[in-house]
């Protein structure tokens, strides 16, 4: 005999067992056929295949300036270094991200200050953002959750007002526009990331992009350990010569991931008709179970990247609390996870320095 939260969850999903993985690596011919020609190039690190990559990406997002790096968290922290935010700065951030955006901010010496969202987006308030700035804010760092695009033009708008800087974390929007523009567009950089999960995949890899020349020299720099010529740039030129002109990081990208990277570019613009169409399919299947979960809220000044389809379950009219409904959900073959998890150290950090969400 079934019990009632059996019973319950038969009635939300069915009793039908099926396959959806949490996410498909989709690698073809072009992929290995990229990887192998850079393992027999006699390049492995940064070089021509990264070059090629930072390209793409370019005409892509239409931002006149990439630097390839070894994670977009990595991207994050540079981009605030290079904008000079550190110790003694705030920086806003939504309250519903991964640990990542929140570490970046940390890793300057800066506090971040945590804002509410807006709950039908998730991405941030702008109305809310406006009020947590103060005099030590000197930057906002956005997420479009999901590949949702922020509303980009109230926080320029706010940007402009309190002359602060605009970092996006768009970890999640390869691919995606606000205003018919497509995200890298906005702020002073833009950070993607090739997570193995995401749109487009290194394995490990992230991008910044901006429309600002110096910013990006001064990323590629700190991403080489400080030093202002590169080891590719040496090699061509035929001198060793170089100067270390700040304390730098290494968090460059090599050229095998780069070369995976390309490979993935090329076939941005079909994944992402995939993913529409397994949006289109999620709302059309689940459209009726409106009594037991929210459903994204469609966009409608943007084109969502759909790196994730995020339902919010209605607890209070469930038998079942979250953990066991993806426990259930797994033994149908549908495998879920939680998004997002505030890490314990990144907690401690912020109360620590008594810094209250706004």
């Amino acid at each position: 005999m079934l019990s009632d939260i059996e019973r319950e969850f038969i009635k939300i999903v069915g009793r039908t067992k099926v396959r959806v993985p949490l996410f498909n690596l989709t690698l073809g011919r072009e992929e290995k056929k990229a990887v192998q020609e850079t393992l027999n190039s006699g390049w492995l690190t940064s070089g021509p295949r990264c070059a090629e990559f930072e390209r793409l990406i370019v005409q892509k997002t239409g931002a006149p300036y990439a630097v390839a790096l070894s994670s977009a968290t990595a991207g994050l922290h540079l981009s605030l270094v290079a904008l000079d935010i550190g110790r003694g700065d705030e920086v806003i951030v939504p309250s519903y991200t991964f640990a990542a955006t929140v570490s970046s901010i940390i890793m300057t010496g800066a506090t971040p200050v945590f804002c509410d969202i807006d709950s039908s987006t998730l991405n941030l308030d702008p109305v809310k953002v406006d009020k947590a700035v103060t005099r030590k804010t000197r930057a906002i760092i956005s997420v479009d959750i999901a590949g949702r695009p922020c509303d980009y033009r109230a926080l320029v708008r706010i940007c402009k007002k309190y002359r602060l800087k605009l970092v996006c974390d768009a970890a999640h929007s390869l691919g995606a526009s606000y205003n018919k523009k497509p995200i890298g567009s906005f702020g002073d950089a833009t950070v993607f990331s090739f997570y193995a999960t995401k749109n487009v995949t290194t394995g490990e890899g992230g991008m910044v992009v901006t429309s600002r020349k110096a910013l990006a020299e001064r990323i590629r720099k700190l991403s080489l350990h400080g030093i202002t010529v590169p080891t590719q740039k040496r090699n061509k030129a035929g001198s060793w010569r170089y100067d270390i002109i700040e304390m730098g990081y290494k968090s460059n990208l090599s050229d095998i991931n780069a070369a995976l990277g390309v490979a993935q570019t090329r076939k941005l613009k079909q994944f992402a008709l995939n993913r529409r169409r397994a949006e289109k399919r999620y709302f059309g299947a689940l459209r009726n179970l409106t009594d037991f979960i929210d459903l994204p809220a469609l966009p409608k000044d943007s084109e969502s990247s759909w790196s994730l389809f995020i339902i919010k379950l209605k607890l209070e009219r469930l038998k079942i609390g979250r953990d066991r409904f993806i426990e259930e959900m797994k033994k149908r073959g549908i495998i879920c996870g939680v998004h997002f998890i505030l890490f314990y150290f990144v907690a401690k950090h912020v109360l620590n320095k008594n810094v209250v969400k706004k």
